[in-house]
């Protein structure tokens, strides 16, 4: 009697659930008759021109993706036009995270949020936004791991935060726009518009409220973090700065007091600056902004002692600026002179710090070392100068103009184009003075 085969004799196991126990061997042939199934994976198919030249992942976030904006190629970052806008919504997605809940409390209506959806403007401040604002790995993390947080329950701040990352698309758009033209950007610039009005409008609403309550820690985190971003918002305005080289958007070149007044507001929100913030002055050293301002005090202290130069050894062209100033605003150097003294003391004191503080040539984010002395002029204006400047007094002016031209070189993408247009408008209320 012939013996019968292994496979024949071979009996399988059974599990309660009645699936067979398989052997190493059965179970790789069952493998390799079923096939290998890949994981599936994101992978980018719609990206930008550059990523795909350089055949690097792209996360497809438009106007500009991360990997351009992070390396400032944004005049290549160029999409094809046959991406459709249920692809993209689906790619771009955001890395943080709010709760719809939060949204909806802070007025978020779903208009807003059909134009730009609040989770996009997030994900573009925390990647982007909070990275251009004013440099430094310390703000930077301040701006991504302290206000954030702080504005899922702070309201006028969390509309702070989506107005000011509308308008850095906003600017990121014009450039984009510069390649590639057409109904869709005039499409997409229209939806950024509308966003960062409705928010900026829903944090001006809330940040008056704001300012009613009891100052404590939280209300000094809040009201420092809000008063920066007005600032911010205020000066970058698209109405009075984007798309237009026109200088009536001044209040040099306007003549109705309505008219001055609405052209003018920007200077005074940052004139009140400190005034505002004084009732939370002694919470500050609990705040998540204390170590900022300690670095800021200990960096000018440094460049007063090692390297800014005395007004009285400052050579060259601005030598003759501060000595011309000087003449202009009948400022004399004795102990004698004070502010009660004369209008123009302080602001010349501090435009004198500007002009013999040279800019850092060696770090990558030189504003980020000198902009508190550089904003310090503004935030330092006492009420008789800001009247000066309003009524258009010729000193008043040309310390201002100089001010904004030391300003530029800091090169803040949300200053430039205000410097540079309140400028243009002096230099025409000059010429025609002179015509």
């Amino acid at each position: 009697m012939l013996p019968s085969s292994s496979s024949s004799s071979h009996q399988h196991r059974f599990r309660l659930n009645g699936k067979p126990v398989l052997s190493q061997r059965e179970k790789l042939i069952q493998k390799i008759e079923a096939g290998v199934q890949r994981k599936a994976h994101f992978k980018s198919r719609n990206g930008c021109a550059a990523c795909k030249q350089k055949r690097v992942k792209c996360d497809e976030v438009k106007p500009i993706c991360g990997k351009c904006a992070a390396k400032g190629t944004t005049a290549a970052c160029q999409y094809s036009n046959n991406n459709n806008d249920s692809e993209q919504s689906q790619q771009t997605l955001p890395i943080y995270q709010i709760q719809p809940k939060s949204l909806t409390l802070a007025g978020i209506n779903q208009l807003a949020n059909t134009i730009i959806p609040a989770e996009l403007l997030l994900h573009h401040f925390y990647t982007h936004t909070s990275n251009r604002l004013m440099g430094g790995e310390k703000r930077q993390s301040i701006y991504r791991y302290h206000m954030l947080p702080l504005s899922i329950s702070q309201h006028s701040l969390l509309h702070a935060i989506l107005a000011v990352s509308a308008r850095d698309l906003l600017c990121l758009h014009r450039h984009h726009q510069d390649c590639q033209h057409g109904y869709q950007q005039i499409k997409e610039r229209q939806k950024l518009v509308l966003s960062f009005y409705h928010h900026y409008h829903r944090f001006a609403t809330l940040y008056k409220d704001d300012l009613l309550r009891p100052p404590s820690t939280e209300t000094a985190n809040l009201a420092h973090s809000n008063a920066f971003l007005m600032n911010v918002l205020v000066v970058a305005d698209p109405a009075s700065t984007s798309y237009s080289s026109s200088t009536s958007n001044s209040w040099v070149t306007r003549k109705a007091k309505d008219n001055i007044d609405a052209a003018f507001s920007w200077i005074k929100v940052q004139a009140i600056h400190q005034t505002i913030l004084e009732p939370y002055w002694k919470f500050v050293p609990s705040t998540f902004w204390y170590s900022v301002f300690v670095d800021d005090h200990h960096q000018q202290k440094d460049d007063q002692e090692q390297q800014e130069p005395s007004v009285n050894t400052t050579t060259g062209i601005r030598k003759i600026i501060i000595d011309h100033l000087a003449i202009i605003c009948a400022i004399e150097q004795t102990s004698t002179t004070t502010p009660e003294r004369n209008v123009y003391l302080s602001a010349y004191k501090n435009l004198c710090s500007i002009l013999t503080t040279p800019i850092p040539r060696t770090s990558r984010t030189p504003s980020a070392q000198i902009f508190g002395s550089y904003i310090k002029f503004m935030i330092e204006l006492n009420a008789h100068f800001v009247n000066l400047l309003r009524s258009k007094d010729e000193p008043a002016l040309l310390m201002f103009s100089i001010w904004l031209n030391r300003m530029r070189r800091l090169d803040l993408w949300w200053m430039n184009e205000r410097a540079g247009s309140e400028c243009a408008a002096i230099w025409e209320f000059w010429r025609a003075g002179i015509t």
